[in-house]
């Protein structure tokens, strides 16, 4: 029927915030593809982000001579006359200028459409307490201390909840629950019981066995005993060691022994109960709707709430403001006579040009300085054969026994490749995204990082791929891409994890105004020619733990 309403075409064409973006980024990027001033970047992002760049300055080409160059000799006011007297620079100078920002490599790259907006980004919390889950808390744990930005050595600190840690996968599954009166314990707690770690082995003599027979549990998951919860009251206890939980004996006879902490609240006397799953069999399936209760009244028959737990979605958002630079050149008319002269070169295009590289240098460094300042983990690594960084007293020291072995500055070298490595581990952990895919270091610390087993230099690296300044130098162990920083002065070693989509990154450079050039002005008295650039900006750190950083100390004994 003609007057029939289309469901689906309906909903195609409520279109979401994000779509309309989208379809508007890829008109812009279909507008600006034919200037050519596309070509070259790699992947969408790119593009569409040059795009909203490249829409911005013309946008802001068209202010200026609105603003700046009144109607005259029948020319209207943003016309050819006016409007795109600068057009031919500064189009193609936004794509030199911002194509070559190496920031592009660490961190993502948004523009902005105004001079002060919101970077979103969601989080996922658990909506049901479900022991050992709590309402509210975050599904991805909590993997950092204190204040967005903490540094703490790399092996500290363990993120916990969300699904961190052993057993922490029940929160999907429906529970049981055993009650117990019978609860055993014994202080036969070994090295061997908990698996050599050294970290719980300092506190062994607190731990104790707590014992269940298997005989109180109905068609338990025994390849699942980890997630079970021992609870007193309804409330989980602290202090136990899920990772420790093991059946002894047989399925049939044996017991479920779990291993917990004997001081404070836990003890056998007061746990009440243990939360478990069980079993599925061919007639219980053992799901949430095998178990749900049913309200009889008079009329008619209804099913109470089955108890599926819950995920919420919590949108959260940052504000972020466009911050501005500004730089101006001075030069004489004599200057600009002798250079055309002599080596047919354009003054002011050449100081134009120098300006706006400058402040995209500045850029860099800037961005550079906020992911050292934020990285969230951090470790420490010594030149000198045998010294090491001791965490508890804050100084490095001399090993006795790594002294006794025979090393050479090239093998004690190859240990910063485990330091290395063990901060990427630790930004994997933290982020659930990957290791980290990068390296910036100052030309000192490259001395080292392009001296030893697993470096392969960059075959086009004497090319300029970006502004003069960071360079991609190589990778390491194919793995890590080696970026050499010579402002950077300082013994320290950035790594980071940067994604293939746009979000999987912990900062954001959100430029809003590639380049405004003010119009040519001279100086009555001297006839002094001027021109001044302004770009405007924002940045912000969103995710610290994307990045981590190595204190090396000794440079000077190279």
């Amino acid at each position: 029927m003609s007057g029939e309403i289309n469901l689906s075409q309906l909903m195609a064409d409520a279109q979401t915030p994000n779509r309309v973006l989208l379809q508007q980024t890829r008109a812009l990027a279909s507008k600006w593809g034919p200037t050519g001033l596309l070509e070259g970047l790699d992947g969408d992002n790119e593009r569409h982000g040059m795009a909203v760049l490249l829409e911005n300055q013309a946008r802001q080409l068209i202010d200026e001579s609105t603003t700046t160059n009144p109607t005259s000799a029948g020319i209207a006011v943003g016309t050819a006359g006016s409007g795109e007297q600068w057009a031919g620079v500064a189009l193609p100078l936004v794509r030199k200028v911002f194509g070559e920002i190496a920031a592009k490599e660490f961190v993502s790259i948004q523009p902005m459409n105004l001079p002060s907006g919101l970077i979103f980004f969601m989080d996922f919390k658990y909506g049901t307490t479900k022991l050992p889950r709590t309402s509210g808390d975050s599904v991805f744990g909590t993997t950092k201390t204190g204040d967005k930005g903490a540094l703490f050595p790399s092996a500290s600190v363990v993120p916990v909840g969300g699904l961190y840690g052993d057993g922490a996968w029940g929160y999907s599954i429906n529970d049981q629950t055993a009650t117990q009166n019978d609860f055993a314990s014994s202080a036969s707690v070994t090295s061997a019981s908990v698996n050599f770690n050294e970290t719980v082995i300092a506190t062994l003599d607190n731990l104790r066995f707590y014992e269940v027979a298997v005989g109180d549990f109905t068609r338990p998951d025994f390849e699942g005993i980890r997630a079970f919860v021992p609870m007193s009251a309804s409330v989980e206890l602290d202090g136990w060691l899920p990772e420790y939980t093991f059946l002894s004996g047989t399925q049939a006879g044996g017991t479920i022994v779990f291993v917990g902490s004997d001081t404070g609240s836990n003890d056998e006397a007061i746990i009440t109960s243990v939360l478990y799953h069980a079993q599925p069999s061919d007639s219980t399936r053992g799901d949430f709707e095998d178990s749900r209760a049913e309200l009889v009244d008079s009329t008619a028959t209804a099913q109470a709430s089955l108890g599926i737990p819950e995920i919420d979605l919590e949108l959260k958002s940052i504000p972020i403001v466009a911050k501005t630079r500004k730089l101006k050149a001075v030069w004489t008319p004599e200057l600009a006579q002798d250079l055309n002269a002599y080596h047919s070169i354009d003054a002011e295009a050449e100081l134009t040009a120098m300006l706006s590289e400058y402040i995209s240098l500045e850029i860099d460094l800037e961005i550079l300085d906020m992911l050292i300042i934020n990285a969230q983990v951090q470790d420490f690594w010594s030149t000198t054969i045998a010294r090491i960084y001791n965490s508890v007293t804050g100084n490095f020291q001399n090993d006795a026994n790594l002294a006794a072995q025979a090393w050479t500055n090239q093998t004690w070298f190859e240990t910063l490749g485990q330091k290395i490595q063990k901060v990427s581990n630790k930004i994997h952990q933290l982020t659930l995204r990957g290791g980290a895919n990068f390296i910036v270091c100052s030309p000192d610390v490259s001395t080292i990082l392009e001296t030893i087993p697993g470096f392969t230099v960059e075959t086009d690296g004497d090319r300029m791929k970006y502004a003069a300044g960071v360079t991609q130098v190589g990778s390491f162990q194919n793995r890590y891409t080696i970026y050499k920083n010579p402002y950077m002065l300082t013994n320290v070693i950035l790594l980071g994890y940067k994604g293939s989509n746009f979000l999987e990154t912990g900062a954001v450079y959100a430029p809003y105004v590639p380049l405004v050039m003010t119009p040519l002005v001279y100086d009555p008295d001297n006839f002094t020619p001027r021109r001044g650039v302004l770009t405007r900006y924002a940045k912000k750190i969103v995710r610290p733990e994307f990045y981590g950083r190595i204190i090396v100390e000794g440079l000077t004994r190279l």
